[in-house]
């Protein structure tokens, strides 16, 4: 499930129904990195196989109802407004859109090297 970087436009991500549409890319002033801001949707029932990220990145639900865990931690629910962490090289064990009627969208923003997948295999 390695997730493309390149270009600005809406893509499908590695798994059914998400999708994402980079926002932003900024190079980091004196820095080989750049920040990025992802918008992604993911569809009513929605969840993620196991994977994890490289880096930490900050995600902000913008609408719906988010489940998340990483490894052994108990998952943890969050609505539009709230913001949690992702948590560099720990599996994500969990990751879900609780609505089985509605989408959940969310920015997910992180600073990583060009061209490098932000969600991986485990």
């Amino acid at each position: 499930m390695v997730e493309p970087v390149g270009g600005q436009g809406t893509q499908q991500t590695g798994f059914a129904g998400v999708t994402r549409k980079v926002l932003e890319r900024l190079s980091v002033p004196g820095d080989h990195r750049e920040l990025v801001v992802v918008e992604v949707t993911y569809p009513p029932g929605g969840c993620a196989p196991l994977h994890r990220h490289p880096v930490g990145g900050a995600i902000y639900i913008v609408e719906g109802i988010a489940e998340s865990a990483y490894g052994s931690d108990e998952p943890r629910q969050y609505r539009a407004g709230e913001t949690l962490q992702d948590r560099p090289d720990i599996p994500h064990t969990l990751f879900r859109n609780c609505d089985p009627e509605r989408p959940l969208r969310f920015l997910t923003i992180y600073v990583l090297e060009p061209g490098r997948a932000y969600t991986m295999e485990p």
